[in-house]
């Protein structure tokens, strides 16, 4: 059954799990950057405006409060790394609101799994300086240097 729903409200009720059988989330990739500024100034714009944005349908399976989407994994990282950096950048990556992004995961690959579970730990960020986030992140003590072999976690 189609339904239409925000992201967050979505996420508030239910885990999403990336499953093992999709590729690397590639938005982040280079030669991606017209695709991934396209969609982000699509975004910017529905969000000045106030207005809603179709990002078409996204499928898969629902069990027990758990989307296992087949169609719409790249849309759904996205949306999840946008939530989480607005939440850090407006001083609200609280536990309250990690608890919500830590119903966000993936089965592809354990490393993965661990990293955005790290980006949802408050305490790693008290001392982000907003200036760049990449440089912040890999500097980290909790940033395994292994993590830059998967090839989600560059992207």
């Amino acid at each position: 059954m189609a339904s239409k729903t925000t992201f967050w409200d979505f996420l508030k009720n239910n885990l999403i799990e990336i499953p093992i059988i999709q590729r690397d989330y590639a938005q982040g990739r280079l030669g991606k950057e017209n695709l991934r500024k396209s969609f982000l100034a699509d975004l910017k714009k529905a969000l000045d405006d106030n207005t809603k944005m179709k990002l078409d349908f996204v499928y898969g399976s629902i069990e027990n409060n758990k989307l296992n989407p087949l169609d719409g994994q790249q849309r759904l990282t996205t949306l999840w790394l946008l939530h989480w950096y607005v939440a850090l950048r407006a001083g609200v990556l609280n536990e309250e609101n990690c608890r919500i992004l830590r119903k966000f995961t993936y089965e592809t690959r354990m490393s993965s799994r661990e990293f955005c579970q790290s980006l949802c730990v408050p305490k790693n960020f008290e001392h982000f300086n907003c200036v760049n986030i990449v440089g912040f992140i890999t500097n980290q003590t909790w940033f395994y240097s292994a993590w830059k072999q998967d090839p989600t976690i560059q992207s």
